[in-house]
């Protein structure tokens, strides 16, 4: 570990500091990485061979080795005004005790673990749960939140969220963090992730894009071997840049968000064209 504990906590103190709120908006030209999952050389070669500023989709701890050498790079780059960071749902104790985040905390600080991971939660609680790229493309973790009623949540319901994020229990938090596009949905179903998280259909997508007055979704979260996939008439586009141990036959892409979306293989550096973006099944 490059970092002591000391400036681990200092950094993650930063972090809370910046915490720019749960919806951000932004606007140029953004490299956008989905899901990490530990992968630090991806993040490195990522960093390497594509240009900044970065939108980092959440999922940087857990299942691979590097989650913390991961995370504190993530941060940094954000507390230097050079990326930002937003939530997913491993960014939770509710995940990083069976994934392996904890585990890998005490190995590499020792017998302070359970207070800088005390540290984490506090900064993954604070980190935002979308950005709105141009005022076009609509980025987040997981997916379309719904209200009570079943209805589409807006980007103002996510803004509106309150009271304690560490989990987070609320539903609208959690749904953005847990939720995938569903091909074969009309609306919404229950999503096979679980209670509390769902799957959205392509109406949803359109109503949602319809009242934030944007046109795309860019999201991670969920795992596909070619390392992207395209829902709801390219709509929606799920990344994924990983090629930790689980995800080793993983082809890892970003993406590029400015005047439009371009997906590229993060080893080729070569662009994945729409025709070869297939369609996401769970």
């Amino acid at each position: 570990m490059g970092i002591t504990v000391e400036e681990l906590v200092d950094l993650l103190a930063r972090v809370r500091e910046r915490a720019p709120g749960l919806v951000v908006g932004l606007s140029g030209r953004y490299t956008v990485m989905g899901d990490l999952h530990g992968d630090y050389r991806t993040l490195r070669q990522v960093l390497n061979e594509f240009e900044g500023p970065y939108l980092f989709l959440g999922d940087y701890v857990d299942r691979g080795n590097m989650g913390l050498e991961v995370v504190a790079e993530v941060f940094q780059l954000f507390v230097e005004g050079r990326a930002v960071a937003l939530r997913g749902n491993h960014e939770s104790p509710i995940m990083n005790v069976d994934g392996g985040f904890l585990d890998e905390l005490c190995e590499k600080v020792g017998s302070k673990c359970g207070e800088v991971y005390a540290e984490f939660e506090r900064a993954f609680a604070g980190l935002p749960l979308a950005a709105v790229i141009n005022q076009e493309a609509v980025a987040l973790h997981g997916g379309i939140p719904l209200r009570a009623d079943m209805s589409p949540a807006t980007l103002e319901d996510v803004k509106s969220v309150s009271g304690d994020l560490t989990i987070p229990a609320d539903p609208i938090a959690f749904q953005v963090l847990w939720n995938d596009p569903c091909e074969e949905c009309a609306d919404y179903a229950p999503s096979p992730r679980g209670p509390g998280a769902w799957l959205f259909g392509a109406s949803v997508t359109a109503a949602f894009h319809r009242a934030s007055g944007t046109s795309v979704l860019i999201r991670g979260h969920t795992y596909t071997p070619r390392g992207c996939a395209i829902s709801h008439g390219g709509t929606v586009i799920t990344v994924f840049s990983s090629a930790a141990p689980p995800y080793r036959e993983t082809r890892p892409k970003i993406a590029i968000v400015g005047r439009g979306i371009e997906v590229f293989d993060v080893y080729t550096k070569r662009p994945v064209s729409r025709a070869e973006m297939k369609p996401l099944w769970l």
